[in-house]
């Protein structure tokens, strides 16, 4: 997958390779109401299929229904099944704690051998965490910088908080000197790359590098450059210059030959300092290197290099396991995690779950961790050949009937955990991917909890495909009705991407109608 500055990932979009449109019922001729019939047969959704669920949580009538059983790509709707399934599995109050461990002797301060941080799958590893020990979520996270120009913001906590607080902790234990090696255990599961993302259980700021560039006083000028976290870990250049007010951003970052960032483009002048990210491409080589520099900012002396790659191999985990640790850092409960994952549509976070489901297993693969998931829903009731699971965050392969995905809702208002997903999703026309999908009037707006999902494809005879925009959640109703509902449009040829945002209002708005409508 290759992301473009102009598509916005905030509403779930991702772009992926074309896929052909499936034959199914379209809106003409259905009993749908005209209020949302007027709004699936717009023109730009003349190719497109339609696919609704919508279902009385308390009674579990359908009140409405178009292709439910028709299977559609789900989009970042996914992160619903995916969520879910940890919460049903390790509980809304799991933590995940990252322990340090000294394999050697420890005399007169030095240690003699290696530390070790190992990987517990903690998705924000103290980066997000606030005074209050819940985890800070932007609307517009820098985790879609690159396809938020302009828009995505940084969080006002230290991404290396975790790493300092385990630092301190050595200091703590004794250790001012390590002369052997300082090496990151990333073995919790088997290696797993998803969309060119390695999915790692060792995480510090998200695996990005932070690259935030301003205009400089006057046309022309060079733009300035700041990037975080501050480490050797990378070089960063840059060529940016400052554009004309009305000029676009316009931004490359690529690491060249010698494994230097360099930025190059323009930002507008005046324009406020833009948040770009670069993806680093060893998350255990990236956090060896963070974490050496926050031992010595600890005052502990470090023999190793912190840059270059270390050549000695991990102890066996038997070895590692039957340790006590030296340090330790704990991680916000899980319930936490999962509001970060749906309410900015967290691609990363949500494709540790299932591996995180298959360690919990004793299993060590994505497969694994897909499967326990398939059971949870299937122990919900929903038949297993109604949906197809390929990762956790909503590529390509995965799809769910309307049917499906309305029910499965439903089964979860029946769930211990039901409060904490609720609580984690974007509500409608005030947060996350769905803050800015309703006029400031709307009477919808905060009545709605619901996911969305989107997936781009470029287009043969379009500029793009619009293969997936989909909505799935919860709606009170102006009279008091609790539905759970679940929306899909695929297979829609779009020539402008504001088109892609104009379905992403368009499934709000269907929404707000079947909140005014019941």
């Amino acid at each position: 997958m290759k992301r473009t500055a102009a598509v916005a990932a905030a509403t779930g979009i991702l772009l992926v390779a074309g896929c052909a449109a499936s034959p199914a019922e379209t809106p003409q001729g259905s009993d749908l109401p005209d209020s949302i019939l007027s709004i699936m047969e717009q023109p730009m959704y003349e190719e497109g299929v339609w696919g609704l669920s919508v279902v009385d949580v308390e009674t579990g009538e359908v009140m409405l229904t178009l292709n439910p059983d028709e299977k559609f790509l789900t989009g970042s709707t996914a992160k619903i099944l995916s969520v879910t399934a940890a919460l049903e599995v390790l509980g809304a109050d799991a933590t995940f704690t990252t322990p340090v461990v000294a394999v050697g002797e420890v005399a007169d301060g030095t240690l003699h051998g290696d530390l070790v941080l190992r990987g517990s799958g903690d998705l924000t590893l103290g980066g997000r965490t606030m005074a209050d020990g819940t985890i800070e979520v932007p609307i517009f996270d820098h985790y879609d910088a690159n396809a938020l120009p302009g828009l995505a913001t940084l969080t006002t906590q230290d991404p290396l908080a975790g790493l300092n607080d385990l630092a301190q902790q050595v200091v703590a234990a004794g250790i001012d000197r390590v002369d052997g090696e300082v090496l990151v255990d990333d073995r919790l599961w088997d290696p797993v790359i998803v969309d060119d993302v390695p999915i790692s259980p060792i995480v510090v700021n998200d695996n990005l590098v932070d690259i935030v560039l301003a205009p400089g006083p006057a046309v022309g000028d060079a733009a300035t450059l700041e990037w975080l976290p501050q480490t050797a870990a990378y070089e960063v250049e840059t060529t940016v210059t400052t554009g004309s007010a009305d000029s676009g951003i316009d931004i490359t970052i690529a690491e060249d030959p010698e494994g230097t960032l360099v930025a190059s483009g323009s930002v507008p002048l005046g324009a406020e300092p833009v948040v770009q990210t670069f993806q680093v491409a060893d998350p255990a080589l990236w956090a060896r290197t963070l974490f050496i520099e926050a031992l010595e900012r600890a005052g502990v002396e470090v023999a190793a290099d912190a840059v270059t790659a270390s050549a000695a191999s991990l102890p066996d985990a038997v070895v590692l396991d039957a340790a006590t640790p030296i340090a330790e850092f704990t991680s916000p409960p899980f319930s936490e995690t999962a509001r970060l994952i749906n309410k900015v549509s967290h691609n990363l976070g949500a494709n540790q779950l299932p591996l995180l489901l298959a360690v919990d297993a004793g299993e060590r693969t994505l497969e694994a961790g897909l499967a326990i998931e398939l059971g949870v829903l299937e122990a919900a009731g929903i038949d297993p050949a109604d949906v197809d699971l390929t990762d956790g965050q909503g590529l390509e392969g995965n799809r769910i009937t309307p049917a499906a995905m309305a029910a499965y809702l439903r089964h979860l208002t029946t769930t211990p955990t039901f409060q904490t997903f609720y609580d984690s999703t974007p509500i409608l026309g005030v947060d996350g991917s769905l803050a800015t999908v309703l006029p400031e009037d709307d009477p919808a707006i905060g009545m709605a909890h619901a996911k969305t999902g989107t997936l781009v494809a470029g287009g043969t005879t379009s500029a793009f495909v619009l293969e997936t925009k989909a909505l799935a959640g919860f709606v009170e109703t102006a009279t008091g009705r609790n539905l759970a509902f679940a929306v899909f449009v695929n297979d829609v040829p779009v020539d402008d991407i504001s088109a892609i945002f104009q379905a992403n209002n368009d499934l709000g708005a269907i929404a707000s109608q079947l909140y005014q409508l019941y």
